[in-house]
């Protein structure tokens, strides 16, 4: 359990160091644009034989500011005072540099500053970077009233025109790039509040459907006395429908959970033919009222697999629902259990009218429909449902179907074997210790 928990942790530290490395390259690399751009002008502002030292000491300090940004990106990058910190730290060093130029300094001090408001007030790159090329070309327009064509064309003057493209770019794309972080902090923040919500409202709903169910049960075995042929059919569609009403209300927690980040797996060794059982008893009235057929086949000495088994209960059960739904009566909805290498495999195959194949890519996608579903009731939510599930677990899901004959869902899932074995190797490679470290 222990060494599962750690596999999890180093996997979600990998993504989150995509992430951060992704975003921290282009920053870097914009940086490393900026600080060149800066240190042309300052450097060709005058004669090289005339530099001062602190010339030579501004650029040494802003190169090496770089080598550390690169270093510590991903670190420092989730910090809330980051993007503040460095927009502040480039805007004084491009101020001081500005400031280490021989001439004309201090007249292009607020041109700089109107290209870095301009940049703060809109994510569209285009347009900032349109509005500092304009800048500029007035910016040389009203110099050249006071200054003569020639010492305009010196290149302390050019060289301001690409420094302010630069400038444009990075405060532009920085922007740009807080404003997502703090939509997305919205979002899931949204999220967040939405999961707890539905959380509420499926356990309060939960609760009295699972006793009507329970009650529907005691009926159906004839604990409280002989049922005639139509009480017993009513209380079947009663058991059927509060069987929907509780995998709707499941479905919609569970699709919280998965956008927010929230799905939590307690991996264990699980006996999956018990699991399947399980959903096939809950399926039975539902197959039953329709009038088709529920087939189950396991391989003998099946091996356990290292899963979550109330997920996995939800996987089988959402394949269930959509099969059942899609066979006609008199049809039938086979499913089967088997090990293949170090996987087990759960199949789940209708005798249906099958999906089209140019909507197979677009099943797993939410709330999708396929137009042969479009008069039978559903959500849309199932597959991708599992879809996520599955994949949570280092599994895969396939979808085949023959249109007019019906369709076959395979997923696959690692053994609890393969899973010890896939743990062991992690743990004996030389670089894992550091990351699990980084991900505690």
């Amino acid at each position: 359990m222990v060494r599962n928990m750690l596999c999890a942790s180093i996997m979600e530290n990998h993504r989150a160091n995509g992430l951060g490395q992704g975003q921290g390259h282009m920053v870097v690399l914009l940086r490393w644009v900026l600080i060149i751009a800066t240190s042309y002008l300052v450097l060709f502002s005058r004669e090289l034989d005339a530099t001062p030292p602190s010339v030579a000491v501004f650029i040494a300090v802003y190169l090496a500011s770089n080598l550390f940004l690169s270093a510590y990106f991903t670190r420092l990058h989730g910090q809330r005072w980051f993007d503040a910190s460095m927009v502040l730290f480039d805007i004084v060093a491009v101020g001081v540099g500005l400031s280490l130029t021989k001439t004309g300094s201090v007249d292009f001090f607020p041109v700089f500053f109107l290209v870095v408001f301009i940049g703060a007030l809109t994510e569209r790159m285009a347009l900032v970077v349109g509005a500092a090329a304009l800048i500029g070309v007035v910016h040389l327009s009203t110099l050249s009233q006071f200054v003569d064509s020639g010492q305009l064309l010196d290149t302390s003057y050019i060289l301001r025109i690409p420094f302010l493209f630069v400038v444009a770019l990075f405060f532009g794309f920085e922007a740009k790039l807080v404003r997502n972080r703090e939509r997305s902090d919205r979002v899931r923040e949204h999220q967040r509040a939405t999961s707890e919500s539905l959380s509420v409202v499926t356990h309060d709903l939960r609760n009295p459907l699972s006793v009507i169910q329970s009650l529907a049960g005691l009926l159906l075995d004839g604990n409280a006395g002989t049922l005639n042929a139509d009480q017993r059919g009513l209380v079947k569609r009663i058991d059927a429908n509060v069987q929907r009403l509780l995998q709707l209300s499941g479905n919609l927690l569970d699709v919280s959970r998965i956008e927010s980040g929230r799905l939590q797996l307690q991996r264990v060794p699980t006996n999956l033919r018990d699991v399947v059982e399980d959903v096939l008893g809950l399926a039975g009235s539902a197959s039953e009222i329709k009038g088709v057929a529920l087939q189950f086949s396991c391989e003998p000495g099946l091996p356990f697999a290292n899963v979550d088994g109330l997920q996995i209960g939800r996987v089988a059960a959402n394949l269930l629902d959509n099969a059942i739904k899609y066979t006609p009566a008199t049809g039938a909805v086979k499913v089967s259990l088997r090990s293949f290498s170090d996987e087990i495999v759960l199949e789940v195959r209708d005798t249906g009218s099958g999906i089209a194949p140019e909507e197979l890519t677009t099943l797993f996608e939410k709330y999708h429909r396929t137009p042969e579903s479009s008069q039978i009731a559903g959500s849309g939510l199932g597959l991708f449902i599992v879809k996520a599930i599955v994949e949570a677990h280092d599994g895969v899901v396939d979808i085949a179907s023959d249109p007019g004959k019906g369709t076959t869902v395979t997923v696959r899932l690692p053994s609890a074997r393969a899973t010890v074995d896939a743990i062991a190797s992690t743990e004996a490679a030389p670089a894992w210790p550091q990351l699990a470290l980084n991900a505690e």
